[in-house]
């Protein structure tokens, strides 16, 4: 992976190229369209996968028409949890990308890394350009601190309230004013939590709270609170942030008035207000209504966030910009100009996905949508109370980091409020001032690490160069024929790329900058690990995830290919059907088993409550999440099954025989011969099996992302997260060699203690 980053980087770009006939008369050069190719604008969209594409391609197919010569390519980003990340696998490629998207919690990211181009040239020498057609609260959101803006809105969202009228109504009461109170939340709540099935637990409830920090903000900012003090330092930790994190952490513990179901992770999954069974589901935007206007069963309405101190409320946003690996600036500009037009944010705003940017389609009815019983303009009312977070902080990096914090708070009542607010505040401001720290370390130098990439090959040749001469024999140079291929992959793709990561664990590098920006730290990288609460979480959970899974598997695997050696009809199917999911792709496992898991409406639960039972909360209860990822890994053990069944078949029948006549039962037959005679094949789904537990990503990143708290953030995940989420691929390629050193030590400790239990053919004993 990093060696694809590294030779990615070296790549050299692609040349630049200006519109002439564009209408904007921003600085350019270069030969005019008729000497050209055919220009292709790459644009990379999150609409893909949504009713809203449709007037992407709307929008494009007119940018065509206008621009003859010009195709845009649009590249999707959508997908699972990790499309806010592929325009960082891009830029770290060096990718040709002329638009892209990026979320308003990572702009000042972007803005460190300079890996944005400042359109502000573009938008001074726009005669067709009127910053008063847009929100100027909004835009503020995309300047820098200069007053520089960097691109247009997709949409933005002001969190609110969701209210479900019907039930209000139900219990006769009146919905409330939009001047309501966090008292008259609370009131409200009270009356209408029930337990309607008589079990003991409330299964209706007042609130569904939203735990993000992002939705949190809200609370915090009208309770007086802050994020940032004035010297810049993460304020989380400050008497009023830790009132509003208290009262929140009522709600659901002590009123137990408040449902916690509305995490990050859950917000495609049919929530409780969905069902009826919650009177107000929030702080939240607009894009639930994209699911929701699929009630029927209820009548359901808008209402600004309860006021505290003060009224406030948070803004979600993406918005379209141009990095700096666009091959045409001045078309890119035009391009992300047509995607904040009318015909965009009309067509956005119809179909839920947010309140446009521009005033003429948010005050139109493609928003404020007269057919529909929703009060529309809500979203307007409350943006003289709304808020960006502040661009000097990259709030995506903070967020992850309380996300773990703020849950063991609020999802699982383990911290109380001011530790949790006070662990985060720690913790995010460690990482600013290691971010800090970082840029005033000398740069290692791009030459180290070429070095490091070629001397692996130059020993490799040296050490050949000398030891051929002597091996004259014909048959070693034809050998050395054939392993060539093999050798020259390990050396280049392997090899070097390993040296050059032991190289970048000394160091700390954004993989979206040029190697010269590397900076050299030395051993501070392993000393910030020995004391990483994250890395110990995350060791704890790998090692009991292995220490549970790797002989349940093999276990099962073992009894599966004992149960299908026999003869039978149906033989060959039935191993077909237990190999399959070996095979299955990871994410699609994850997803499936997201759902088959889910502590309300999953297939084991279900099962469960037929039975008369009651099932765990699987991936939210801190006790049955790593079991649950365990449970889901029996259902890949086809391949070892298969292992298993070969090494079955090549038993000598004759042993087998030869103790059943001398009264060896089946259990004394099955461990005294059958075992011993396995016990390679066994070392062997051993060592595969523990490497497999140790490399596990792709199911946890799907269906928990690593939580509730750090339960489920196994190391492989937070290696993932630090690397491109957090762009230190230095300090992930500590994490690498750790992980290594752990892997090759287990690995070696069971080689050498397997001379006691594994018996080969032929070998004395």
């Amino acid at each position: 992976m990093i060696a694809g980053l590294v030779l990615a980087a070296l790549a050299a770009p692609a040349a630049e190229y200006t519109w002439s006939a564009a209408k904007v008369g921003a600085p350019s050069g270069g030969a005019s369209p008729a000497a050209q190719e055919p220009v292709v604008l790459r644009v990379m969209t999150h609409e893909r996968w949504f009713a809203g594409f449709a007037y992407m391609e709307q929008v494009t197919e007119q940018f065509e028409r206008e621009h003859p010569g010009v195709k845009v390519e649009l590249i999707s980003s959508s997908g699972g949890s990790g499309s806010r990340d592929k325009i960082k696998f891009a830029l770290a490629g060096d990718l040709p990308i002329d638009v892209t998207w990026i979320d308003v919690t990572e702009f000042s990211s972007f803005l460190e890394e300079e890996v944005l181009v400042d359109l502000q040239q573009y938008f001074d020498a726009d005669a067709e350009w009127h910053e008063e057609e847009y929100f100027a609260s909004i835009l503020a959101g995309m300047k820098d601190t200069r007053g520089h803006l960097y691109g247009l809105p997709s949409t933005f969202n002001p969190y609110v309230m969701y209210v479900n009228r019907s039930l209000l109504a139900e219990h006769g009461i009146a919905v409330p004013a939009d001047d309501w109170t966090w008292d008259d939340l609370l009131r409200i709540a009270r009356q209408v939590t029930r337990d309607l099935d008589g079990d003991g637990r409330s299964d209706q409830f007042g609130v569904s709270l939203t735990q993000w920090l992002q939705a949190i903000t809200p609370w915090i900012w009208q309770n007086g609170g802050r994020l940032l003090d004035e010297n810049g330092r993460v304020a989380l930790d400050e008497p009023a942030t830790i009132e509003a994190v208290a009262f929140l952490q009522s709600l659901l513990h002590e009123e137990k008035v408040a449902s916690d179901d509305a995490t990050f992770a859950n917000q495609l999954s049919v929530s409780l207000f969905q069902a009826g069974r919650v009177a107000f589901y929030g702080p939240v935007g607009f894009w639930e209504s994209y699911r929701f206007r699929e009630i029927q069963d209820f009548e359901w309405d808008y209402l600004p966030l309860p006021r505290g101190k003060q009224a406030a409320t948070a803004v979600a946003m993406r918005f379209y910009c141009v990095p700096r690996t666009a091959r045409h600036p001045q078309l890119a500009y035009e391009f992300v100009r047509a995607l904040a037009g009318p015909v965009m944010q009309r067509g956005l705003a119809q179909i839920g996905n947010g309140v446009p940017g521009l005033i003429s389609a948010a005050r139109s009815d493609a928003f404020l949508d007269p057919d529909t019983p929703q009060r529309e303009e809500v979203f307007l009312q409350v943006l003289d109370g709304a808020r960006f977070m502040p661009i000097r902080v990259n709030w995506a990096e903070i967020q992850d980091q309380s996300a773990a914090l703020l849950e063991q708070a609020l999802l699982l009542n383990t911290l109380s409020a001011e530790e949790a607010c006070r662990r985060a505040a720690a913790a995010a401001n460690e990482s600013l001032q290691r971010r800090a720290q970082i840029r005033t370390r000398a740069p290692l130098g791009k030459g180290w690490f070429l070095a490091a990439q070629a001397l692996v090959p130059l020993l490799f040749a040296a050490w050949l160069l000398l030891r051929l001469p002597r091996r004259s024999r014909r048959g070693e140079r034809h050998a050395w024929m054939f392993l060539a291929p093999w050798a020259i992959g390990f050396v280049f793709l392997l090899a070097g790329p390993a040296l050059v990561s032991a190289l970048l664990s000394l160091s700390e590098w954004s993989p979206v900058q040029d190697l010269d920006q590397a900076r050299w730290m030395g051993l501070d990288q392993y000393r910030r690990l020995a004391a990483d609460p994250t890395f110990h979480a995350s060791l704890r959970v790998t090692l009991y995830y292995a220490l549970l899974a790797v002989p349940l598997q093999l276990a099962v695997a073992l009894g599966l290919a004992m149960l299908l050696q026999r003869p039978a009809r149906t033989q060959g199917f039935a191993r077909t059907v237990f190999y399959l999911p070996a095979i299955l792709s990871p994410v699609i496992l994850g997803a499936m088993w997201r759902w088959i898991l889910d502590g309300d409406l999953g297939a084991i639960n279900s099962g469960l409550a037929w039975l008369g039972l009651r099932g765990p909360d699987w991936l939210k209860d801190p006790s049955w999440v790593v079991p649950s990822f365990v449970l889901m890994s029996l259902w890949t053990v086809g391949a070892q099954m298969l292992v298993f069944l070969a090494g079955l078949q090549g038993l000598d029948p004759r042993q087998i025989e030869a103790a059943r006549m001398d009264g060896a039962g089946r259990w004394r037959r099955f461990v005294h011969v059958i075992l011993p005679a396995l016990s390679p094949i066994l070392l062997f789904n051993l060592i595969v099996g523990l490497i497999n537990a140790f490399q596990i990503f792709a199911q946890p990143f799907v269906m928990t992302q690593g939580g509730p708290g750090n339960e489920s953030r196994f190391l492989v995940l937070y290696l993932y997260d630090q690397a491109f989420r957090y762009l230190r691929m230095g300090y992930a390629s500590t994490l690498a060699w750790v992980l290594l050193a752990m892997v090759a030590l287990l690995t070696l400790v069971i080689l050498r203690t397997s001379r006691r239990w594994v018996h080969y053919a032929g070998r004395p004993r």
